[in-house]
Formats: structure tokens, C-alpha cells, sequence
């Protein structure tokens, strides 16, 4: 078999600050720790500095600058399984959009949660599908992906998202927004991360993978943070971050020399070139009967299939040929398209953006050379 082309997404092994430099400054974070010693007390929710740089930086826009309102997580699913542990029971019912993040999905469902759909489009929930909802399900949670979605990397309205929030507070229900990839919104205007958050509504999100190899930070932020960490609930509240403390000092010390910023304008410029280099290869190939949806930014491009092509029957076959990526059908809460797949164009190379493709190319003819001669 070929060599493995990855585009199932995940945590690449290299990043912009590369592993060997990310590994020599978490091993002067230890050295420092260890002069520290008994005087420095890790904190529960991320180090004190850390958070308070964030709030001032990246996330101020979203916290006003106050760190009392950062949880950091290992990673934005870290912040997910923060808030099944610490906000939901089981049996709770979470409302979402009908194609979102696969993880949270199974996240939800493995805590023993109803997800229930709410109908909408690309540029949001149906409004009148929302207030049904809450009043039929009596939810614990509205869960959406309104500034960049997994897997389609579309943004909402403006009006959408400010009707939805409205709702979702009048119902006196906790809005969570997977701003996950928000970082990486190609046309930066677009972020809401200027935006403050309202009352009832929290954001999480992650340093973009790719960015600094080995390392899985995320957040929950917004100003009922507080009441989330002072609620009382199950046996999760005293649980870790899951970041170490040192990876924290080791991100708290490379801020100081630098603003993290510029990374994050070099990681978009390179997520948007090898979209553009994909999306090129894709009209040039000609694959009778594939469209996709271009995205507003991210790691990824969603694909429509030719009709009665399954994802999962195509990842069998690309497998073969040296190439794998995520089928859409887990991405769907119910009623999914199952000729839909996920690629993550992200980390690939332009040898392998030509590569990959040639081999998806040749795995779909297969399936429909095949249908056509019976």
C-alpha cells in the first residue's frame, strides 16, 4: 500500500512553532517551576497568568479583559467534556443544528444525553423551530457552531445569532457556541470575537491545531463562567483541565516574546491556500456529480458525493489506495445525507494535496464506473 495521505483532521505532529522548540520551551517552563517550587500553586481552572494574557489578548474581546471569566481545557472537546461533567446530567436534552461537530455529538450521546434538531439553513436555526423547542424539550443546553461550523465552516447572520441568543436567554436556557475555529475565519472582519457575550451564554474554543505542536489548549470564556465553576453539580467540578500546568507556564512565556496574533495570521494564510490549491485540483479533475461548499474558513472542505455514493463505502475503497478522511454521516443528528465526506486540507502539502486527490478521483470512478456498466 501507498504511504497513509491523513485527512481525517485531528492534531498534526508539527505546528508553526515546531515540536522540538515547543518541547525545549516546556522544559524551561519545568526548570523554572522547580525553583518556584512549594510557593507556586497550580490553579484549577489554568494559571492565573496565562488566563489573564488570553483575556487581555485573543479572548478580550469576548471577556472584557477579565480572566475570571477563562476556564482553559485541553482543547475545545477538553471543553465540551468540562461541561457534560460540570453542567448536564444524564437524561438532560441538548438542542442542536442537524449537521454538526462529530466529537460533541458523541460526547453527548456517551454522557447519556438527548439531542434533539433544530430545523434551519446555512445562515442559522429556523427561529420558529428554535421556540418550539424549547418549549417542547425544556432543554438544558442550545449547543451551535454560528462563527465558522464543523464540518462546513459556514458563519450565521448577524441576525440569527442575536435572535437565537435572545430566545435561548428569555427561555432561561444556556447557550453554548463551538467557536472552535473562529481563529481561523479567513476574512477576519467576520469574527465575533469583538463581540461581548451576554448573560447565559459561553463560548468555547482552542488554539487552532497546527499551531503549536503537542499542545491542546482550549477554553470556555463569557460571563457566566463564574456561575458555571460556583454552581453546584456532579463529581466533575473538582476535576483538572487536563493542560498541564507547565504547558501552561511554557504558553505564558512564549506570549511574553511574542503575541500569538501574527501565528495565527500565518495559520489562516496557510488554511486558506491549500483550500484554494484543493478547491483548484477539484474543478480541474472534473469529478462528474461532486460539489462541495466552500467555507467561510477553517481546516476543512465538506463534499457532496455523486448521488447513492456512500462516505463510508468510499473511505473503504480510498483506504486501499492510501488515502482516508472522515464520512459525513456522523456529522448528522438524525436524517443524514450519507454521500457527504469531511477533508481536511489543512495540513497537506502540495504533493500531497495532488496525491490525495488523484486517489479520491480514482476511488469515485471505481464506485460509479462501476454503477453505470450494470
Amino acid at each position: 500500500m501507498s504511504s497513509i495521505i491523513n485527512w481525517m483532521g485531528g492534531w498534526p505532529k508539527e505546528g508553526l512553532i515546531s515540536a522540538s522548540d515547543w518541547e525545549e520551551r516546556v522544559e524551561a517552563a519545568a526548570a523554572s517551576d522547580q525553583l518556584l517550587g512549594a510557593e507556586r500553586k497550580p490553579r484549577l481552572h489554568g494559571e492565573e497568568k496565562l488566563r489573564g494574557q488570553l483575556a487581555h489578548g485573543i479572548l478580550k474581546g469576548k471577556t472584557g479583559g477579565h480572566s475570571s471569566q477563562v476556564i482553559l481545557t485541553s482543547g475545545a472537546d477538553g471543553a465540551i467534556n468540562w461541561l457534560v461533567d460540570n453542567v448536564l446530567v444524564p437524561g438532560d436534552t441538548i438542542l442542536t443544528e442537524k449537521l454538526t461537530s462529530r466529537s460533541a455529538l458523541q460526547t453527548f450521546r456517551k454522557a447519556g444525553m438527548n439531542v434533539e434538531v433544530v430545523e434551519g439553513d446555512r445562515r442559522g436555526m429556523n427561529l420558529e423551530s428554535l421556540t418550539t423547542a424549547l418549549y417542547r424539550f425544556r432543554p438544558s443546553m442550545v449547543y451551535i457552531s454560528p462563527s465558522c461550523s464543523d464540518p462546513e465552516g459556514v458563519s450565521w447572520s448577524t441576525e440569527v445569532r442575536s435572535a437565537v441568543q435572545l430566545r435561548c436567554r428569555e427561555a432561561g436556557v444556556l447557550l453554548v457556541t463551538d467557536d472552535r475555529q473562529e481563529l481561523l475565519l479567513f476574512d477576519t472582519e467576520e469574527k465575533w470575537s469583538h463581540k461581548r457575550l451576554e448573560p447565559g451564554v459561553v463560548s468555547i474554543g482552542q488554539l487552532p491545531p497546527g499551531l503549536i505542536a503537542g499542545l491542546r489548549l482550549g477554553w470556555i470564556v463569557g460571563t457566566s463562567v463564574t456561575d458555571l465553576i460556583t454552581r453546584p453539580s456532579s463529581e466533575g467540578i473538582g476535576k483538572e483541565t487536563g493542560v498541564s500546568s507547565i504547558e501552561q507556564m511554557a504558553l505564558s512565556l512564549l506570549i511574553d516574546e511574542q503575541p500569538l496574533e501574527p501565528l495565527l495570521e500565518m495559520l489562516r494564510v496557510q488554511c486558506q491556500e491549500r483550500l484554494r490549491r484543493m478547491t483548484e485540483q477539484l474543478e480541474q479533475l472534473a469529478i462528474p456529480d461532486l460539489t462541495w461548499i466552500t467555507p467561510k474558513g477553517g481546516l476543512h472542505l465538506w463534499v457532496i458525493l455523486p448521488p447513492g455514493l456512500e462516505g463510508e463505502a468510499l473511505l473503504r475503497g480510498a483506504w486501499l489506495k492510501g488515502l482516508i478522511f472522515q464520512p459525513g454521516a456522523p456529522f448528522y443528528v438524525k436524517n443524514c445525507h450519507s454521500n457527504t465526506a469531511r477533508l481536511t486540507h489543512a495540513f497537506a502539502n502540495e504533493r500531497q494535496l495532488k496525491q490525495g486527490l488523484a486517489r479520491l478521483a480514482e476511488s469515485i470512478e471505481e464506485f460509479t464506473g462501476r454503477w453505470s456498466r450494470s
